[in-house]
């Protein structure tokens, strides 16, 4: 399995580090354009239909094992979003950005997800044909949360490398520059992974992912009539929701907190990178000593409590209150997302793993149209952006224990056994989700 690390690493490296140069940035351009809380309300809903065809297409080809038509159209899509966004001057262009972002979203996190769940499956689920002579380390349950704990400190090193560079590039209005070293950093990109060295390491995920050792009868239910009794259901649509609320909602937040100044919010994000990284480098190898049900429990409820110091952050505290206020949410969310994408992986495991994922992305984009739809309709009603989000995160932080009812798997792995992937939050991405 090491060729497929290897390549999972580099793919999630290079995509962070695109994301943290525009994408990231993409709710403080719409705020910075005039949108109100109702137009990124809509973006959002509408990139959540974009994830939604574009998962369709994505099974197709994974079907047809076409990876370099996967992994190119990740890249390409990420271009001509970046593209979009910086010659958005209506909204025909707003609405083509945000079903460009979805596309992206699908096309990297799916990806992604796939790789990561490859990655970590025993040995023994390789089938002889994709078996190499490569002595092959058995990156069991117990191997998985040091993988995601090294894949969540090269994500953080380099997405906010990203942020650096691109919130120095955004202040000086160095837009054309921004798109040249996209577009290099994307074609490069393209040629390393499309050789077939990677691509066949890619391909390694088919044989294992569409079927699980403890497979349950209700993998390949259709969509809609999927039900398991580990409450997954609820939890996938409300997933996707506390995800954008992270990247999008939290990052406005962060961004009046900054008094409105890109190149401070960059600074601020950076900042928290070294806290971060400290986090995931400490919990990846102790988390294993503690209980995982008592774990989750504590990380859902200490979560709930992040969403209330949320609403009561403003500008107009003293920085005493807000930067350690921010670290402390920072640090909440990400053992939260530790243990919460622990679990989803552990459930993954027990069903076919593909579907499980599939099903997950179906339902949490749904959960996005419908939620932030509805977030758009009443919208109009609040004037100041400010207010209406300390009121958002506190009408949500009860709705956060809904985590709750996502019960331990069957036979539960150790902790470290996967504190998966995320995205971070659909799909950080990210999440986000």
């Amino acid at each position: 399995m090491k060729s497929v690390s290897a390549s999972f690493f580099q793919f999630a490296g290079a995509h962070s580090f695109l994301i943290g140069m525009l994408p990231f940035f993409i709710p403080v351009l719409l705020l910075q354009r005039g949108e109100s809380m109702q137009g990124i309300a809509l973006f959002i809903g509408i990139t959540g239909l974009g994830f939604i065809f574009s998962l369709k297409i994505w099974e197709k080809l994974y079907k047809q094992q076409n990876w370099r038509l996967i992994i190119g159209t990740s890249f390409i899509a990420e271009l001509l979003l970046v593209i979009a966004l910086v010659f958005s001057d209506n909204y025909w262009l707003l609405i083509l950005s945000a079903l460009l972002n979805g596309a992206y979203n699908c096309f990297y996190w799916t990806t992604q997800r796939v790789l990561f769940s490859t990655m970590t499956a025993p040995a023994s689920a390789l089938t002889p044909a994709t078996q190499t002579p490569e002595k092959t380390p058995d990156l069991t349950a117990t191997q998985t949360g040091r993988q995601f704990g090294n894949f969540q400190i090269l994500v953080v090193v380099l997405l906010k490398l990203g942020i650096i560079i691109g919130a120095f590039l955004l202040e000086k209005e160095a837009l054309g520059l921004l798109l040249m070293a996209s577009t290099l950093i994307t074609f490069s990109a393209i040629m390393w992974f499309c050789r077939p060295v990677k691509t066949r390491s890619f391909a390694v995920s088919n044989s294992i992912m569409l079927t699980g050792a403890n497979s349950s009868p209700a993998s390949n239910t259709p969509l809609f009539r999927f039900k398991d009794k580990k409450n997954s259901v609820v939890v996938f649509y409300l997933d996707g929701v506390f995800l954008f609320l992270e990247s999008y909602f939290w990052v406005i937040s962060l961004f009046l907190i900054a008094r409105q100044s890109i190149k401070e919010l960059g600074i601020i994000i950076v900042l928290l990178t070294v806290f971060l990284s400290l986090i995931f480098y400490l919990l990846k190898n102790r988390i294993d000593s503690l209980d995982s049900n008592t774990v989750y429990i504590s990380a859902v409820i200490l979560y709930a409590a992040s969403w209330v110091l949320r609403s009561v952050l403003n500008p107009e505290l003293p920085d005493a209150l807000i930067y350690p206020a921010i670290l402390l949410i920072a640090f909440l969310t990400t053992f939260f997302r530790l243990s919460f994408n622990k679990r989803f992986f552990d459930h993954a495991k027990e069903h076919n793993p593909l579907q499980y994922l599939l099903i997950k992305s179906y339902l949490s984009q749904m959960g996005i149209v419908i939620f932030y739809s509805g977030v758009a309709l009443f919208a109009s009603y609040f004037s100041d952006m400010q207010a209406s989000l300390s009121t958002l995160y506190l009408l949500l932080t009860p709705v956060a224990l809904i985590y709750l009812v996502y019960t331990n798997p069957t036979e539960p792995a150790p902790v470290t056994a996967l504190v998966s992937n995320t995205a971070t939050t659909s799909r950080l991405k990210t999440s986000i989700t």
